[in-house]
C-alpha cells in the first residue's frame, strides 16, 4: 500500500460542507501542493498533526482560487487508516467537491475504491475484520438497538470474547501437542478430565453465542413482519396505521393490492419492516395471482406474519386458504374491523391457531394499534435478558461460529472415547481457526473483497 487514495467522504449533493479525504505516504504533498493558509493565521509553519488549518485551495496550473478550506492532517499512525491522512472540508457544491478531487488526482493520488479506506485501516492493524464490519453496521444503522449493537462491536466486545476464547483453545491445544512430543518422556501433562472440562465450557460459552443471531439480526437489518389476509380485510389501512401516514392506496374494491409494498416502521428502539402484500384468496385473476405468489414469497422470509381476519364477517372458504397458508410461521391473528358489530367466529380461530395471541383492532378508527405495537415488539426482543449483551449480527460469524462449535464438540468426543490426542488437537485447532477467520487472523482476498464491496467511497 505504498500509493495515496483519495476520495470524497460525503454524500454526494449540494449541502453545508463535503469532505475530501487522502491516505498514504504522499497525501500531505499532494494537499500542500494545491492549499494556501491563510495569511491571517500566525501560527502556521509548517503543518502540524491533529490540527485543522484555514486556507484557500488553487488549481496549480492556472493559480485560480477554487474555494476555502479546513485542511486537517493527521500523521501515522494516529489515524484512521494508520497512515498519513489529509482530510480538506470544503464547501457542498457537487461541482467545487469534484475539482478538488480531480487536482488531487492530477497530483497523483489514485481514486479510492469502496470501502478502501477501512480496508486499509485493517491491514494495517488498526482494526480487525469484526471491527470494520462495524463500521458499515454504524453507518445503516436505523435504531437505537443497531447503533448500540454496531457501536458495541466496533470497540472490540466481540473480538475481545473471540480472542480470549482463541487464547484458551491455543493453552489448551499446546497441551495437547506436548503430550503428543513428550509422551515418551514419562512427564506428567494436564489430564484429559481437566482439558475436556476446559474445551465443554467454550463450547457452551459460544453456543449460547451463537444463539443470539436471531436477536443480533434484528438489530442490524430489522424484523421482517409481513400482513397475511384475504381481499379487502384491511391490510393496506393497517400499513397506513402503523405508519401514521398514506402509503398505501385503500379502496373498498377487494384485490386492489397487487404487488408487494414494503416500509420501515420504528416501534421504540428497533426497525420494523412492514410488508403488504395482496390478498390471498381462491380463484385470483391473472395479475392478482402474480401478487399473491409474491405475498407467499414474503411470507416464507418473514420473521412474524401477523394474520388478519375481517370481525365483522363469518368465515369463508378464503379464510379457510388463509389458515393454511399461516399455520407454519411465527403468528398473530388480528381481528380487524372491530369498530364494527363481531360477526366472525372466534372459537373456531382459537382451535385453528392454539396458543396464538389475538388482538382485536380498528384499522379505520386506531383503535388496538397500540396494544399491535407493543406485542411486536415483545415478539421482536424475545428473552429480554441478552437485550443488552453481546450477540453477533451477521451470517457469516454464525456460520464459523457454528463450524468452531462443531470441531470442539468433535474434540470433546474424542477424549471422551479416549482416543490419541492428535484427534482431539485437529478439532481444536480447526476451532482456532473459525474464529481466527471471523477476526481476520486468515482472510483470503476474495472474502475482503465481498466485506469492504458493501461500503461507499470514501469510507
Amino acid at each position: 500500500m505504498s500509493d495515496t487514495i483519495a476520495a470524497i467522504a460525503t454524500p454526494a449533493g449540494e449541502g453545508g460542507i463535503s469532505v475530501i479525504r487522502l491516505s498514504g505516504p504522499k497525501s500531505l504533498a499532494f494537499a500542500s501542493a494545491l492549499f494556501r493558509p491563510s495569511s491571517a493565521d500566525p501560527h502556521f509553519k509548517e503543518f502540524a498533526p491533529q490540527r485543522a488549518y484555514f486556507g484557500e485551495i488553487h488549481d496549480p496550473g492556472t493559480q485560480a482560487m477554487v474555494d476555502e478550506v479546513l485542511l486537517t492532517f493527521f500523521k501515522a499512525p494516529k489515524s484512521f487508516t494508520a497512515e498519513d491522512v489529509v482530510e480538506i472540508s470544503a464547501h457542498g457544491g457537487l461541482f467545487v467537491t469534484n475539482k478538488i478531487l480531480e487536482l488531487l488526482l492530477d497530483q497523483g493520488a489514485r481514486l479510492a475504491e469502496p470501502g478502501e479506506f477501512t480496508r486499509r485501516a485493517f491491514l494495517n492493524g488498526r482494526i480487525d475484520l469484526s471491527q470494520a464490519e462495524a463500521v458499515t453496521d454504524i453507518i445503516h444503522a436505523a435504531s437505537d438497538r443497531a447503533l448500540r449493537s454496531a457501536v458495541s462491536q466496533l470497540k472490540g466486545s466481540l473480538s475481545s470474547k473471540l480472542n480470549e476464547w482463541y487464547e484458551r483453545l491455543l493453552a489448551v491445544l499446546a497441551q495437547l501437542e506436548a503430550s503428543i512430543d513428550f509422551s515418551e518422556e514419562g512427564l506428567e501433562f494436564q489430564k484429559r478430565e481437566t482439558t475436556l472440562a476446559e474445551i465443554q465450557a467454550i463450547q457452551k460459552d459460544l453456543h449460547a453465542l451463537i444463539e443470539t443471531y436471531r436477536q443480533g439480526k434484528i438489530f442490524r437489518e430489522g424484523a421482517q413482519v409481513a400482513l397475511l389476509g384475504k381481499p379487502n380485510v384491511g391490510k393496506s389501512s393497517l400499513l397506513n396505521g402503523l405508519l401514521k401516514e398514506d402509503r398505501a392506496i385503500v379502496t373498498p374494491m377487494p384485490g386492489t393490492t397487487r404487488d408487494t409494498l414494503e416500509e420501515r416502521v420504528r416501534i421504540r428502539d428497533i426497525h420494523i419492516n412492514i410488508i403488504d402484500a395482496a390478498g390471498i384468496r381462491e380463484n385470483p385473476e391473472l395479475i392478482e395471482k402474480k401478487g399473491i405468489e409474491r405475498a407467499k414469497a414474503a411470507l416464507n422470509r418473514a420473521d412474524l406474519a401477523l394474520v388478519i381476519f375481517d370481525a365483522s364477517e363469518a368465515l369463508d372458504a378464503n379464510d379457510d386458504l388463509l389458515i393454511r397458508e399461516a399455520v407454519d410461521k411465527p403468528y398473530k391473528i388480528l381481528l380487524n374491523k372491530c369498530d364494527l358489530p363481531e360477526q366472525v367466529d372466534v372459537p373456531t380461530l382459537e382451535k385453528k391457531f392454539p396458543n396464538a395471541e389475538f388482538i382485536r383492532l380498528s384499522a379505520k378508527t386506531g383503535a388496538g394499534l397500540d396494544a399491535l405495537r407493543e406485542s411486536i415488539y415483545r415478539f421482536v426482543m424475545g428473552d429480554s435478558s441478552c437485550n443488552e449483551t453481546l450477540v453477533i449480527t451477521r451470517e457469516r460469524h454464525r456460520q464459523c461460529l457454528m463450524q468452531a462449535s462443531d470441531a470442539l464438540l468433535k474434540s470433546c468426543a474424542s477424549l471422551e472415547q479416549e482416543l490419541s490426542e492428535e484427534f482431539v488437537a485437529v478439532d481444536v485447532t480447526m476451532a482456532m481457526d473459525q474464529l481466527s477467520i471471523i477476526l481476520g487472523k486468515t482472510f483470503a482476498e476474495d472474502l475482503l473483497d465481498q466485506i469492504f464491496g458493501e461500503f461507499c467511497i470514501g469510507k
